[in-house]
């Protein structure tokens, strides 16, 4: 064996070790604690692909990440009640209204940025049909609609008043409200029933 193949298995053998110890790489840092370590900014023009994302575990935190109007990704912590959300539920107790009718109640929530939807309802005192129909049960009416730039609720048993008209009564309303980043939006579809009771869309907004 020549003097030169001994200095080339010698200079293979460090280059081995080398590498297995310097198998975590930095940059801006000079002890990484994964394979690939960025201290600092990052800029990516091309996509990202990751082989594979290990499932939560019960004791585990969940969170997204998001891009805020800067472009910049910061993390979103959806455990942390007082922190931002992909959805917010607001619960609206309305008391006194006139009877059980709440015609209409402004929430202020901006109906450009966010959606509204109302969930569910409870009205807290007895109720008396208003017509000629018994004792029969009125279900009640609630709905989110738009006016002048935010979502206003609406509230009412159609067909049924206080048992008591002088009792207070109070509507307990929860509603779920997120964002339009979060959902596309499609728009008003019209369809036009011509006098029949049955109907269907041109095409699906999901196919």
């Amino acid at each position: 064996m020549t003097y030169k193949t001994v200095f080339f298995y010698i200079g293979l053998f460090w280059l081995c070790t080398l590498y297995k110890v310097h198998s975590q790489v930095g940059i801006n840092t000079t002890s990484p604690r994964k394979a690939l370590e960025v201290a600092g900014s990052m800029k990516i023009s091309d996509s990202i692909e990751i082989n594979q994302i290990n499932t939560l575990k019960d004791l585990d935190t969940s969170t997204f990440l998001i891009q805020d109007n800067l472009d910049f990704i910061k993390t979103l912590d959806v455990s942390n009640p007082t922190g931002a959300a992909l959805g917010y539920i607001q619960v609206y107790v309305i008391e006194n209204p006139n009877l059980d009718w709440v015609l209409d109640f402004d929430t202020n929530v901006n109906a450009s940025e966010y959606v509204l939807n109302t969930i569910s309802a409870h009205f807290n005192r007895e109720l008396i049909m208003n017509t000629n129909e018994g004792r029969n049960s009125s279900i009640p009416y609630t709905s989110a609609f738009i006016k002048n730039g935010t979502w206003h609720i609406i509230a009412d048993y159609p067909s049924a008043n206080n048992k008591n008209s002088t009792e207070i009564g109070t509507w307990t309303i929860t509603t779920l409200i997120y964002s339009k980043d979060l959902s596309k939006q499609f728009g008003t579809v019209n369809i036009p029933m011509n006098n029949g009771s049955n109907g269907s869309a041109s095409t699906p907004i999901i196919d």
